[in-house]
């Protein structure tokens, strides 16, 4: 990477990063496809097929903090790429599991690889984009989300129908360190970084504590949360919900899934403009417009008896999903002092994988209590989009920051 001009560098790092999120995508989203085999051979009932699904986000929400914290004080080459290597490892041993309990802790030790990654995509961005190109670089990131969905439902079926879910595990697993050990070559480290590592020692010792201060990061926390819940409520139970409730095929699933992935990637591309070019300042509505559009589309969706009319409205909830969670880590990046974005990053993002720790399993539970009715499950969905619009209305950045952590420096 010495080589490249600092302009293309970036433009390099950002690819990089766009495909590890794809990447992400499909090893986290491979399970939600592969839990209904699983637990077929396996015999698992709801509970403990939520208890699987759960502890991935357990180890997942512990190593968000920490990965934004060590992203702050190492920088992003060594976090990153030992993010992606040890969830790829991780993700092979998932297809070598034979029990239950070998599955809870090859989860969480995918989970512990990934949760790492979030933080310190923020880090980067920061290091290699202006202020006012933020928004739209973290777009191209989380936009890969929506790529990873999209291949990812269309992919890890067939390869489960074809191959079984064990080799599924196991070449996912494969791709992912091949990609480990390209980043450690593409993310070199920037010469200021490595001058300056000894000095951000002993800023970092009060990370946590200026975070934390900062109401704004309280507020963004809450939100995630509530964002999380909202979000894989739905990537969790949604393949059992179409296969059992509505009898599709896998095959026929995975590419109807597809569909508002594919949508998610240009919303996130959108909002990313949207909030860079006019919502500076006015980044709180996009939480209170997806929010309340979000919460209708899932009513809709599981209320109509048309299977393309379902997906249509599930397409719609994601734009605005995406829209609300693209803002929940776009206000940091814009508001939040640089040498402590990976630690408020982390902080945020701990709260939004605690959501995720309690969907999988809250949503089994409610089927269960409720003799399979899914209803009731995505009743609470609705009510947790509900809550994101109410914080919205909370959020003032301006006096925030002013309480708070102090502004990015604009000349950037």
């Amino acid at each position: 990477m010495k080589g490249f001009p600092k302009a293309k560098k970036r433009y390099v790092v950002l690819t990089m990063l766009f495909l590890a999120q794809i990447l992400n995508f499909i090893d986290k989203t491979a399970i939600n496809f592969a839990i209904i085999p699983i637990t077929k051979e396996l015999n698992l009932t709801p509970n403990k097929a939520g208890l699987v699904l759960s502890s991935f986000f357990l180890s997942y929400a512990m190593m968000q903090f920490v990965g934004g914290y060590l992203a702050d004080k190492f920088g992003i080459k060594k976090v990153l790429t030992g993010a992606v290597f040890l969830w790829s490892f991780a993700t092979v041993l998932t297809g070598l599991a034979r029990s239950t309990s070998g599955l809870i802790a090859s989860r969480f030790l995918v989970g512990s690889g990934e949760g790492a990654f979030p933080a310190s995509t923020s880090v980067a961005i920061v290091d290699n984009f202006k202020k006012q190109e933020r928004a739209r670089a973290k777009s191209v990131i989380s936009g890969g989300a929506s790529i990873g969905f999209a291949i990812g439902s269309i992919v890890v079926t067939l390869m489960i129908t074809s191959l079984g879910w064990k080799w599924m595990f196991i070449l996912l697993g494969f791709i992912g360190v091949i990609l480990a050990m390209t980043l450690w070559f593409v993310l070199q480290p920037s010469e200021k970084k490595e001058d300056t590592i000894v000095e951000n020692k002993n800023i970092n010792k009060n990370l946590v504590k200026s975070s934390l201060a900062n109401p704004l990061v309280w507020k963004l926390m809450v939100a995630a949360f509530f964002t999380n819940i909202t979000f894989w409520g739905l990537q969790s139970w949604l393949p059992s919900y179409w296969t059992k409730v509505k009898g599709m095929d896998m095959v026929t699933m995975g590419i109807y899934s597809s569909i508002p992935s594919i949508l998610g990637l240009c919303s996130f591309l959108l909002s990313g403009w949207i909030l860079d070019k006019f919502m500076n300042g006015r980044e709180k509505y996009m939480f209170i417009i997806g929010a309340l559009f979000s919460a209708i589309f899932i009513y809709l969706m599981f209320n109509t008896d048309s299977i393309p009319l379902a997906f249509a409205y599930l397409s719609l909830s994601n734009i605005f999903l995406n829209a609300m969670n693209i803002t929940v880590f776009v206000l940091p990046m814009k508001n939040i002092s640089e040498s402590s974005i990976g630690t408020a990053t982390g902080i945020i993002n701990t709260g939004a994988q605690i959501g995720s720790i309690v969907t999988p399993s809250v949503f089994g539970y409610l089927i269960s209590a409720f003799n399979q009715n899914y209803n009731v499950a995505f009743m609470f969905l609705v009510a947790s989009s509900l809550v994101i619009l109410i914080v919205g209305f909370t959020i003032n950045t301006k006096k925030e920051n002013i309480n708070g952590t102090p502004l990015l420096d604009s000349s950037r």
